[in-house]
């Protein structure tokens, strides 16, 4: 009889130790978005220095306002070091690069021999991240 009534015990003691545990109300789920790109619709401009040893500059319209704008212009693919942001685009979803004092580029911008390839990177919200 003293084994059931121990065995009672536990099991109420246990079962109010497990009781007092709450899980707070929250959210979980999965979901999809269609991600489309951008196209650059307008010429590329490009500005030099004064002496046409270095591209300093790139306009150019894409075809979707952006809150922010990357480009590199390189003469391979880009590294991660390469990349200008450009921030968010202007009027006319215009997009205003300045390649000088850019972390890869001498003060003077991107040497003129090295601007062969020009990589985009755009997003309509937030921030484009290069890793």
């Amino acid at each position: 009889m003293l084994a059931f009534v121990v065995a009672g015990v536990l099991g109420v003691g246990a079962y109010a130790f497990t009781a007092s545990n709450e899980v707070p109300a929250h959210k979980a789920g999965a979901g999809s978005g269609a991600v489309s790109g951008y196209e650059v619709t307008s010429h590329v401009s490009y500005t030099f220095s004064g002496n046409g040893e270095y591209m300093t500059a790139a306009h150019f319209k894409i075809s979707a306002a952006a809150t922010d704008v990357q480009v590199a212009l390189t003469e391979n693919e880009p590294e991660k070091e390469d990349w200008t942001d450009c921030g968010a685009t202007g009027a006319g979803d215009e997009v205003a690069c300045e390649f000088k004092g850019a972390p890869a580029f001498a003060a003077n911008g991107v040497p003129d021999a090295e601007g062969d390839k020009l990589s985009v990177a755009a997003v309509s919200e937030g921030k484009v991240v290069i890793e």
